[in-house]
């Protein structure tokens, strides 16, 4: 009994034991599960702090960018500068504020709606796509009216993830607070229609020369063609492809039951009815109407008045038009050249003067800047840069001969070939040898690399005798690529607005701002290039200070060019036809010549006579104590 009593003993104390110790275990359980709900709770609360605050710091954001005013008195004015601050021109009715869809048809608002958004009264303002654009490298407006709506209402365009984050926040916003027919009169009267136009009641008054209430269904859809692409579809350029993208629109309206689909084929064109209100001003339309383009793309749709300071000379300009004009009535037409365009920059890239024509229509495009030409000659200088940066050595051997390169053999203009010529001989004889023998050398690829770090923005073919001028390109690239020696061997970063404000702020929406780049040409190279451009540069034109220049014809004769610059302007003529008609009789080294002549002689009328060799120095320059235009911007630029 005694040892039963002991094993009892024993048993209970291990009883009692482990009781204790479960119940210390669950204690301690309780304590850490406790712990780990506080914890957890803490996250909780920190995570939806930081949601409330990252929402709130976006709502704000968003807020601060978005603007909704509306002025219903007036479209807003937009004051167009020359870079000394001198008014050129004050442009009127380009932004639409009177849209009233009590007033507009139905079946013109179906049209709108069929082009950009069939499902615009079904869905909630997004679409499974807008949520995936938000990582994208997408630059497009959303795929909804809702969301191009609500892109137009941000003070400033932006790209990239957090601005069209919250795009898709406005869009869902506007569908909350405001009904459908609301959403679609902002759309109406906010998108941009091309040649700074926003809005169907702005673009009605001047494409048709009626209010958008009476414009017919054909119209109305070109009108929402230009809507979803203004440079595509710019019916005063392109007219027979606005006119077929209309007809694509009145058919869906059509499929989607808006009109009978047998009544389509009667409201078809071939071309758009226009009856387009426009005006000549103190400057060229031509400008103008850069200007106006690039203020859509900078400040997008406003109320508020815009003041835009170009770096447009208004001496310099007068002088440009009323020179082409009067060269191309004269001596030009008469020799089968309808067409005239003419560029002058600074050495830094800044647009001085610029006529896109003989004459100015708005169906017409802009010779001088958006129209490709084929260049000759003028492309040369490419591989002749590239092959001094090499050996600045304009005195150089380099192989003339006809071997074939890439498949095509080249053909020198008089025929003459002897094997080994200098690199300055090679320039004046105007070879074709030399360019493609050298960009074979060096690597075709490298050298159009180098033309487009140069200042060639136009496409530029795998074919090797893009090198000769194979490839059409703009007097910009022609510019651009003779203006690097004068800017110390550094590519230009040529623009026509230097600043965007609203009136009465003093605060730009925009400023140019001088970017710092890679020097891409030697000063020995430089030297290299002057010595080759004095070798081509006709005496007998005389200027009264240092100058370069020389002119050339196209392979097929269908353009002519001339090219040639001091230390302060860099200017391009360019004469033919749109057509592409030939114009033997016109030389660039003779008619071109005397024009560009007649300008840069009184363009430079009371600027200090410098050399292209300081010029082009920029140590030298700042130190020379000469002052004029461009550098007076620069200055401007720096306070």
């Amino acid at each position: 009994m005694a040892d039963e009593e002991l094993e009892d003993t024993e048993a209970g104390g291990k009883n009692a034991a482990q009781a204790a110790m479960q119940e210390i275990a669950e204690r301690e359980l309780r304590i850490i599960m406790r712990r780990r709900r506080r914890r957890r709770l803490f996250l909780i609360m920190f995570s939806a702090v930081v949601a409330l605050s990252a929402l709130l710091a976006i709502a704000l954001s968003v807020q601060t960018n978005l603007d909704f005013s509306r002025n219903m008195i007036r479209s807003p004015e937009v004051r167009i500068m020359g870079f000394d601050g001198a008014t050129l021109e004050i442009v009127q009715g380009r932004y639409s504020q009177d849209v009233s869809l009590t007033t507009l048809p139905e079946r013109i608002q179906n049209v709108f709606v069929v082009a950009a958004d069939p499902d615009f009264y079904d869905h909630l303002g997004v679409s499974s796509s807008d949520f995936f654009r938000i990582f994208a490298g997408d630059e497009r407006p959303g795929s909804t009216i809702t969301m191009k709506v609500a892109r137009s209402f941000f003070k400033t365009p932006k790209f990239g993830a957090g601005r069209r984050f919250q795009e898709l926040l406005v869009a869902l916003w506007l569908e909350f607070k405001f009904t459908k027919k609301t959403i679609l009169r902002s759309y109406l009267e906010r998108s941009y229609v091309g040649r700074g136009i926003f809005g169907i009641m702005a673009a009605s008054r001047i494409w048709y020369g009626s209010p958008a209430e009476r414009i017919t269904l054909h119209q109305a859809a070109v009108l929402a063609a230009a809507m979803g692409d203004p440079k595509k579809y710019d019916p005063l350029l392109h007219p027979r492809e606005a006119a077929n993208a209309a007809n694509e629109i009145l058919l869906n309206l059509g499929r989607y039951k808006f009109i009978e689909l047998d009544r389509v084929s009667a409201l078809t064109l071939v071309e758009p009815k226009l009856n387009v209100q426009y005006k000549e001003g103190v400057i060229s339309n031509y400008v103008i109407d850069m200007v106006m383009d690039e203020v859509a793309e900078r400040v997008g749709y406003t109320s508020r008045d815009i003041e835009v300071t170009t770096s447009i000379d208004l001496t310099i300009q007068r002088l440009a038009q009323d020179v082409v004009r009067e060269v191309a009535n004269l001596r030009l037409k008469p020799k089968g050249a309808e067409q005239v365009a003419l560029l002058s920059m600074s050495p830094d890239g800044r647009i001085r003067a610029l006529v896109g024509g003989a004459d100015y229509t708005p169906f017409q495009p802009n010779r001088a800047w958006d129209v490709r030409h084929y260049p000759g000659r003028m492309i040369k200088m490419i591989t002749y840069y590239y092959a001094m940066n090499e050996n600045s050595d304009p005195a150089q051997w380099v192989r003339d001969n006809r071997m074939a390169v890439a498949g095509w053999r080249p053909v020198n203009p008089d025929h003459e070939y002897h094997g080994q010529i200098s690199l300055r001989e090679a320039f004046v004889r105007d070879v074709n040898t030399v360019p493609v023998n050298l960009a074979d050398q060096f690597g075709l690829l490298k050298v159009k690399d180098y033309a487009k770090a140069i200042g060639i923005q136009s496409p530029l073919s795998n074919d090797i005798r893009t090198v000769v001028g194979l490839d059409p390109v703009t007097l910009a690239d022609i510019a651009s690529i003779h203006a690097i020696p004068q800017n110390s061997g550094k590519p230009v970063q040529r623009s026509l607005v230097n600043r965007v404000s609203f009136v009465g702020t003093g605060i730009p929406v925009y400023q140019r701002v001088q970017q710092q780049v890679e020097k891409r040409l030697t000063d020995e190279a430089i030297q290299g290039a002057y010595t080759l451009f004095s070798s081509v540069t006709d005496p007998q034109l005389r200027l009264d200070r240092p100058f370069a220049g020389y002119g050339t014809q196209s392979t097929g004769a269908s353009d002519a060019w001339f090219t040639g610059f001091s230390s302060d302007l860099i200017t391009v003529v360019w004469a033919g036809n749109d057509d592409n008609r030939r114009i033997p009789l016109v030389r660039g080294d003779v008619e071109l010549a005397s024009l560009w002549r007649l300008f840069m002689l009184d363009a430079h009328d009371g600027l200090p006579i410098r050399s292209m060799i300081r010029a082009s120095s920029q140590r030298r320059r700042e130190n020379d104590g000469v002052t004029d235009m461009w550098k007076h911007d620069l200055l401007k630029e720096e306070q």
